[in-house]
């Protein structure tokens, strides 16, 4: 309350001061719509000088900021002429924000007593387009005019295509966002009409609303192109996404893109030094629950561990028929670790064999992992990365690399989010959140090989092409290797890491006739075209066994304001705007 009544005085002391410098006696505005949509406007101003002043400032907005969206709206202003007592008269021109400033008076004199000005502009883009109407809506003296103002006047001169009888009109009066009804309009006999206000305040003014049928006149709203590039013009950071889009194309050039590969030729052995694990990574610069998988597979094939497939002890004969000639999904597997020495062994694959048998136990089914697997999955993911780095394929930790990126987008799209709340600028707001997003979208390929990472990598995918293209009798290839068990179980695990694993084991269904020594299946029988569906079956149990974590882990993963509907505004809203002062 007590606020309120600050203010309220602060209001009528301003409005004392200025009465006591100067007053409007009368402010006519005539206002004349042409056939192609630009105003023509001349306004009258009768000022009676209670103290020297050396003439009047007028401010006129050219700019304006859309409810709402908060994005700026432009209009084209046109100084035609000033005239002072119908003589010339000094004027300047300057832009202040969003306002065009006229001062109007001559700095080597003061004048005082009544005196008329005449200003006469031109501004374009401020008729509305409606779906079924044209709008005109103006706030014709402004309210930031620091005097009293005795009268008000102004005529709407339309062409001569609109029916008088079709243009519905209304006006307000008084404080900015007052919804206040004026005075009705007159329609005089040249088919013009009137509107009148005042007394008014320092800082109330008139605003007028008039609409007529889009059929009177053949103007065309601008096109879509035409509103995007005007757009883009007047609210610059909505180009803040496209920007961002070319500065992380840029950055991903310099930083983040890898040396160019070499023609890619079929490889017949992994690259020497590389484990399945690492071999995942290096195709797509991150570690998946396959690449472990199929560390787990590559480990068995060393002869670190054993996997054994569990069924039913006592199956009916039905069942033992049955598994005679077709392969169920086996109730459970078996990990059995053998005692070869881990010395040969990258850090990582050490660190899945104790991620496995984690109690010093020498045997552990794949369901008892269930919920325990998880905890070491970010000590292999450490010591993977650390060995790939270290081994010169990758100058920095590639998730660190995605995690980065990805905390600059998210906080970019909580941002913008924010500043549409905050500032009431949706536009704004977009243009942040949605270069954020540019970010987020570049982060999974920002991680960057070196150049002995791509070399690697072409190795990688030459061991792929092969496994792809071994099975067609037709190609040869130029000192490949004879398919036999031992090149089998060799390229298995980089088979199921390259996600291979079914094309690579029907090549050998003729070939195997017993199953791998590091493989026990809980059928009787083998037979080499259902070893490929154990293999998928053993994968994918393997991954999702070692993500699973119990569910209390925290490591789991109107353009002026009422020109919507007509009659909907309020005082100080549309175009115009702006005041008059002293100077």
């Amino acid at each position: 309350m007590r606020r309120a009544l600050c203010s309220a005085l602060i209001v009528s002391l301003v409005g004392l001061g200025a009465a006591a410098t100067l007053t409007i006696e009368h402010f006519d505005a005539t206002i004349e719509l042409r056939e192609d949509g630009v105003l023509e406007i001349a306004e009258t101003l009768t000022v009676d000088f209670l103290t020297p002043h050396h003439g009047i400032e007028r401010s006129i907005p050219v700019s304006y900021r859309v409810p709402g969206t908060g994005e700026n709206l432009t209009i084209d202003f046109e100084l035609v002429e000033v005239r002072w007592n119908d003589g010339t008269v000094p004027v300047s021109t300057s832009r202040r924000g969003r306002d065009v400033y006229l001062r109007i008076g001559d700095p080597d004199r003061t004048i005082r007593g009544t005196h008329v000005y005449q200003i006469a502009y031109t501004i374009d883009r401020a008729l509305l387009f409606g779906k079924e109407y044209f709008q005109l809506y103006c706030n014709v003296t402004g309210h930031d005019t620091s005097a009293p103002t005795r009268s008000v006047t102004a005529t709407i001169e339309l062409p001569d295509t609109v029916d008088p009888t079709s243009v519905v009109t209304t006006s307000y009066s008084g404080y900015e966002g007052k919804t206040a009804r004026g005075e009705a309009a007159t329609l005089d006999v040249d088919g013009r009409w009137h509107f009148t206000g005042g007394p008014y305040n320092p800082r109330e003014g008139l605003t007028i609303d008039l609409a007529f049928p889009r059929t009177a006149l053949a103007l065309q709203p601008p096109s879509v192109g035409e509103r995007i590039l005007r757009f883009l013009a007047e609210n610059r950071a909505a180009a803040l996404p496209i920007v961002t889009l070319a500065i992380m194309i840029l950055v991903w050039a310099r930083v983040g893109r890898d040396p160019r590969k070499d023609v890619v030729a079929p490889a017949f052995v992994p690259p020497s030094g590389v484990h399945p694990g690492k071999a995942g990574v290096l195709v797509d610069d991150r570690i998946d629950l396959r690449d472990v998988s199929a560390m787990v597979v590559g480990l068995a094939v060393k002869g670190h561990l054993r996997i054994e497939e569990i069924d039913e002890e006592d199956p009916g004969v039905a069942d033992k028929v049955k598994n005679l000639f077709s392969r169920s999904t086996p109730l459970d597997y078996r990990f059995v670790r053998r005692g070869h020495s881990t010395e040969d062994l990258a850090p990582s694959e050490r660190a899945v064999l104790e991620a496995i048998f984690d109690d010093d136990s020498t045997e552990r089914t794949l369901s008892s992992l269930e919920s325990r697997f998880y905890k070491h999955l970010p000590t292999i993911r450490t010591r993977l990365y650390d060995e790939l780095i270290s081994a010169g394929y990758y100058s920095s930790n590639p998730e660190r690399t995605r995690g980065f990126y990805r905390s600059l987008g998210s906080a970019g799209f909580a941002g913008g989010i924010a500043v549409a709340f905050a500032f009431a600028s949706v536009y704004l707001g977009i243009a942040i959140a949605v270069s954020g997003l540019v970010v987020l979208a570049f982060s999974p390929i920002m991680p960057r090989k070196t150049r002995k990472g791509v070399r690697a990598l072409e190795e990688i995918l030459g061991l792929a092409q092969y496994i792809r293209l071994a099975e067609v009798d037709r190609i040869e290839f130029h000192n490949a290797p004879e398919k036999s068990p031992d090149v089998f179980e060799r390229t298995l695990p980089y088979a199921i890491a390259l996600n291979l694993t079914k094309v690579w084991t029907s090549q050998f269904e003729g070939l195997m006739k017993e199953p791998p020594e590091w493989y026990g299946g809980a059928s009787p029988v083998f037979r080499g075209h259902l070893f490929a569906l154990s293999m998928g079956h053993l994968s994918a149990g393997m991954d999702r066994t070692f993500a699973s974590a119990p569910r209390t882990a925290t490591s789991g993963r109107s353009a002026w304001g009422g020109r919507s509907s007509f009659g909907g505004g309020f005082s100080g809203g549309g175009f115009g705007g702006g005041g008059v002062g002293g100077w």
